[in-house]
């Protein structure tokens, strides 16, 4: 059991007026307890209460080892598992994991109809919100991966590979860098960089196409999430003048990053600048997302949140201008929060790229 995080999450359910919480999602619990596996249909969850007691409930099927602090039950197919967390869960309100399934919730309610339950992950949510030292190191090390990825994929870009097998190349380039598994990348080339989520196809690249590699991985766990976009034999006037404005709206983010500053107020000092360039409306994204053991997780960094910045909040800067049916751009860097503004993970070059 990481101690200080689970007293972290402790703090977080007293200040939401929870005294009792159910935690489910795999990540969160390689958080709190290094446990953590798709469970696929079987039930996997802990319990823990105000006072620090922890309970985790596991198939037989998935060993785990004793952990001081940690009661394991373990259960058969057979078993009447949300029993054994009827035995446990106290009445009252009660904190639920946001991904907990419905054929878990409504089976617990009717075998301990006194509970009330809530939705909880803030709880948690907000603890990983904050990344200690460990994780911080962890995540420079995977972003480091991903720019050796990077640069190995773009020297890779040639006439007749496809999106597809571009996104496998990458997929392939970042396991042999050291990470955790293949994962789903997103190429795109020419107009298909004019949607933001592209699905790679069979599209080859064309000289004079933009080509956009939004490359991620997890690596000890702990995911990368980087953008370049790069042209490929030649790039016309508006091209590059598109590309400098999204590389200085990246700047303009990274720059606006420090203690105390609102989210909103990062997504606006990007935005800001291709609005003033005439390009507003093909910004159609937020900036940016938080990452750490989820390559998607608070903090939602767009035009609408209020959260202020604090040290240690890992998230994306990533602007882009996407014209419909022509092409698109983004450049996109993680970003971890210091105590006086910014410590940008990936050192690839943000400069503009032809490749011949």
């Amino acid at each position: 059991m990481k101690t200080s995080r689970v007293e972290s999450v402790i703090k977080n359910m007293q200040q939401a007026g929870m005294s009792q919480l159910i935690i489910s999602d795999p990540d969160s619990l390689y958080y709190l307890c290094g446990i953590g596996y798709d469970p696929g249909e079987r039930l996997l969850a802990m319990y823990l209460d105000a006072d620090g007691n922890a309970h985790l409930f596991n198939n037989h099927m998935f060993p785990q080892e004793p952990q001081d602090g940690l009661n394991i039950h373990l259960y058969d197919d057979v078993d009447d598992y949300m029993g054994m967390i009827a035995g446990v869960v106290k009445p009252g309100p009660i904190g639920i994991d946001k991904f907990w399934r419905a054929k878990f919730l409504l089976p617990l309610l009717e075998k301990a109809p006194g509970l009330e339950p809530r939705l909880g992950s803030a709880a948690v949510d907000d603890a990983r919100n904050l990344k200690d030292a460990e994780e911080i190191e962890l995540l420079r090390q995977s972003s480091a991966m991903n720019d050796a990825t990077m640069a190995e994929v773009i020297k890779h870009l040639g006439d007749g590979m496809s999106e597809s097998e571009m996104a496998r190349f990458v997929a392939e380039t970042h396991v042999k860098n050291g990470a955790d598994a293949a994962v789903d990348q997103l190429v795109c080339y020419g107009v298909g960089c004019s949607e933001p989520h592209h699905e790679c196809g069979k599209a080859t690249v064309k000289p004079g196409d933009s080509v956009i590699f939004d490359i991620f991985a997890p690596r000890k766990h702990y995911w990368c999430d980087m953008t370049r976009t790069v042209f490929y034999k030649n790039a016309d006037d508006e091209q590059k003048k598109v590309y400098e404005i999204v590389k200085a709206a990246n700047l303009a983010g990274e720059a606006a990053i420090r203690p105390g500053v609102r989210l909103c107020d990062i997504d606006g000092a990007a935005r800001k600048v291709i609005e003033d360039a005439g390009y507003g409306k093909y910004f159609t994204h937020r900036l940016g997302h938080g990452c750490g053991l989820a390559i998607h997780e608070p903090p939602d960094c767009s035009s609408v949140c209020q959260q202020v910045v604090q040290p240690g909040m890992c998230f994306s800067v990533e602007p882009g201008v996407y014209i419909p049916g022509k092409w698109g751009m983004r450049v996109e860097d993680l970003i971890v929060v210091t105590e006086d503004g910014c410590e940008v993970l990936n050192k690839f070059t943000k400069d503009m790229i032809i490749v011949d």
